[in-house]
Order: structure tokens, then C-alpha cells, then sequence
């Protein structure tokens, strides 16, 4: 009979049999509900900062207010946050002048529907909600050279502010350590030059670049650096459960809020895992499966979770197909991985080169099916990677891979998980 497992895809799921005999392990942290309602929790936290004023103490005598939010590659429930956050001020919101912006680093900006299925109607209709470009050198200043020599370029709106608070998501970053906190800034809404040089190959392929590591983490290092010099006063920071719920939240200092939020994401998120031949995985659905730039993400992940040779099956329906054409273009111009492995890792950072060098990472040790409606084989194949038209097909051709002994792992929600070896 075998067992039936089910993944994220999209806003539906994928199902596939796995059978007798070959099941490894379930890859899930452990579930956590809601006890409260959500805007409770968000409420709490900012009546409570951690190492900071409150924000009715911040906000008492400033008149221009700077919100940064995720863009839609997050799923920050922000029609819960906002109001939260704007319930704290010291006075009425209609008494400040509030601009909403948008942390797009290097992602494609958000387009009017998108942004009123994220923020609803009131939101857009109460305040100027505006994307982050960060290859306009007219909508950004320099705030001169941090200590890594390389130059802070942000949006100039966090400049001409008297408050800049950020909110954001906190869970498992593949180089960065986690998401949130400081990356609200950099790269957030830092220039296109600033962001090239925070990815460079060199920082990527530091052994602390890498999923739930801070310390030594030069990435994370940069990133802390910036939002101090850029002026971040205060972070609201979520952390989300299966259902993309709110179970957490962390308000307060930048620094001192985010590393508590991310030391007890890492407590929440941390499974033991003993690899497998196969992992069966998603990027967690939507928002985050909306392209293939993204399942990178889920990809790294699972190489945690896989022998050396073994096969990774991701389910990602990347609704918006690849998502950023210089990924894609990196993906096809080599020949071999082996070639296109070596030359992310020198040189300069180019546009989507940390996300190629990381995908070339695991593609030198194992194969990867994907499993998604807008991929096709042929554009697959140009970028290294299989495909299959379902997820039990995906299976059935990796299981002929291997011997009649091979265990199948399956780590249904993919990169909001930390695999952690026995």
C-alpha cells in the first residue's frame, strides 16, 4: 500500500505514494497553534519592545514616518502587522505623514493588484505604499563606506525620515542565516551596487553563510552594519507557523529583537535528520513557490537531508516561471555544471549570481527533479535540472535509481525547515 504524503504547491497541495518499505522520515518542526488571536500577539510585543523605547516613546515628537514591509516573496501577514503597529503611535496616524515602502532589493517591484491583495484597500487608500528600486540612482543616497569598504547606497526616503521602522518575517535563510531584522535595509532597500557587493562569492561561499548561522556569518555581519549606519529605529518581526499564522512576535531594538526571534525560530524550526537517498520537498507554496529563482531556497535546504548522489524531488509551481531572466541566463551559459560551478565562485558578484552559485553547489553532489506547471523539460534541462509532470512520477524515477533498500525522507514544507544531521 505504501504511505501517502502530501506537499505545499501553490494555494493547493501534491500528493504522491511512497511505497512500503522505502519511507525514511517526516522533516517538520513541531507544529505550533495560536493560542492567542493574532493581533494579540503582535500587540504584545509592541507594548513590551526588546532594548528599546516603545514606539509611542519613539514617535512622540517626530512628524515623517518610514514603514519598510516585505514584498510578496514573504508571507508577512500584513494586514494584521500594519495596524498593529500603527496603533502604537503616540498620536493618530492621520497626525504623521506615513510612507509605506516596499523592500524589494533586487526582486521585480510589486504591481497595484499584488500590492492590494497584500495591504487591502484601506491601507492603499490611507497612505502612499511605493516600491524600492534599486538600480535608480535618483531614488537613492549614499550614507558613505562601512567597514567592509563597501559603499551604502539606500532609498533616500530612509534618509528623510524621522522614524524608520521595519517589519518583517523571521525564518531559515539559506546564506543570510535567517530572514528579517537588518535585511529589511540591506538589501531591502539598498542600491543594486551595495546589494552586488553584500552577495559577493566570496561572502556566499564562506562556510557561515548558510542556513540558521549568524556567528561569523559576514552576510549578516554587513547587513547589521547597515541598518545601524541607515538609522533602523525599530523591527516588528513575526515568526509564522504551518498555516502562515502568527505564533511569535519580537518588537523593539533591531539587533536585540531579531536575535531573539531568530534564537527562538531555531528552537521551533530544528528537526534531526538522518539522510536519505531521496528527500521529497516544496518552497513551502505560495508566496514563496511563485518562481524558480525562489525554490532555490528549497533546494539548498534539502540538500541537508540527502546523501551525497541522491535525489532531490521539489514541488514548486512558479506561477511567474523562472522570475528573474539574468538567473536564467547565468543557469544556460555553461556547459557543464562542473563550469558553471566554478566561475560563480570567482570574480565579481553580476545580478543573481549568489543564487546560481548556490544552485551550482548542489547540483555538483545531486540530481534535482522539479515538479511544477510553467517549467518546461526543455528549459529545465538548459538550467541542470530535471523535471516529471507529477509527483509520483518524480518518485517512481528516482526510486529506479537506486537499490531495493533506498529511504525516501520527505520535507513537506521545505525552506522554513533546519535540518540538522544525527
Amino acid at each position: 500500500m505504501g504511505i501517502t504524503i502530501t506537499v505545499p504547491y501553490g494555494r493547493s497541495v501534491l500528493h504522491c505514494t511512497i511505497p512500503d518499505g522505502h519511507f525514511g522520515q517526516f522533516i517538520l518542526p513541531t507544529e505550533r497553534f495560536s493560542r492567542q488571536d493574532q493581533s494579540k500577539i503582535v500587540q504584545d510585543a509592541l507594548s513590551h519592545p526588546i532594548g528599546s523605547p516603545t514606539l509611542q516613546e519613539l514617535s512622540a515628537s517626530v512628524r515623517k514616518i518610514l514603514l519598510i514591509t516585505d514584498d510578496n516573496t514573504r508571507p508577512l501577514p500584513s494586514k494584521i502587522t500594519i495596524p498593529c503597529i500603527l496603533g502604537a503611535l503616540a498620536r493618530p496616524p492621520q497626525e504623521y505623514e506615513i510612507t509605506i515602502l516596499i523592500a524589494t532589493g533586487l526582486h521585480r517591484e510589486m504591481a497595484p493588484v499584488e500590492i492590494e491583495e497584500r495591504f487591502g484597500r484601506e491601507l492603499m487608500d490611507c497612505y502612499p505604499i511605493v516600491n524600492h528600486h534599486a538600480r535608480d540612482r535618483e531614488d537613492l543616497i549614499s550614507l558613505g563606506m562601512l567597514s567592509t569598504g563597501n559603499e551604502l547606497w539606500v532609498n533616500r526616503l530612509v534618509a528623510e525620515s524621522d522614524l524608520v521602522i521595519a517589519e518583517g518575517f523571521i525564518e531559515p535563510h539559506f546564506f543570510a542565516g535567517f530572514s528579517g531584522g537588518r535585511k529589511s535595509i540591506l538589501p531591502g532597500v539598498s542600491g543594486a551596487d551595495t546589494i552586488l557587493r553584500n552577495h559577493s562569492p566570496q561572502n556566499i561561499g564562506s562556510r557561515s553563510a548558510s542556513i540558521a548561522s549568524l556567528s561569523g556569518n559576514p552576510i549578516h555581519a554587513e547587513c547589521t552594519e547597515a541598518a545601524q549606519r541607515a538609522g533602523l529605529r525599530f523591527i516588528l518581526n513575526v515568526a509564522l507557523n504551518q498555516r502562515k499564522e502568527i505564533v511569535c512576535a519580537y518588537a523593539g531594538d533591531p539587533t536585540a529583537a531579531h536575535a531573539e526571534g531568530c534564537s527562538q525560530v531555531q528552537r521551533m524550526m530544528s528537526v534531526p535528520v538522518r539522510a536519505s537517498e531521496i528527500v521529497i520537498t516544496s518552497n513551502n507554496g505560495y508566496p514563496l513557490d511563485r518562481n524558480l529563482y525562489q525554490t532555490v531556497k528549497g533546494i539548498d535546504t534539502a540538500a541537508r537531508a540527502v546523501r551525497e548522489g541522491g535525489t532531490i524531488i521539489i514541488a514548486s509551481q512558479c506561477a511567474d516561471g523562472v522570475g528573474h531572466p539574468a538567473f536564467e541566463q547565468l543557469l544556460t551559459s555553461f556547459e557543464t555544471v562542473e563550469q558553471l560551478d566554478r566561475q560563480m565562485r570567482q570574480g565579481e558578484a553580476v545580478i543573481d549570481q549568489w543564487q546560481v552559485q548556490v544552485l551550482a553547489r548542489v547540483l555538483r553532489r545531486n540530481r534535482v527533479i522539479l515538479v511544477s506547471d510553467t517549467i518546461s523539460q526543455e528549459q529545465a534541462g538548459k538550467m541542470f535540472l530535471q523535471t516529471a509532470p507529477t509527483l509520483q512520477a518524480a518518485l517512481d524515477v528516482a526510486l529506479k535509481a537506486y537499490g531495493p533498500h533506498v529511504k525516501v525522507n520527505v520535507m513537506p514544507d521545505g525552506p522554513v525547515v533546519i535540518p540538522q544531521a544525527v
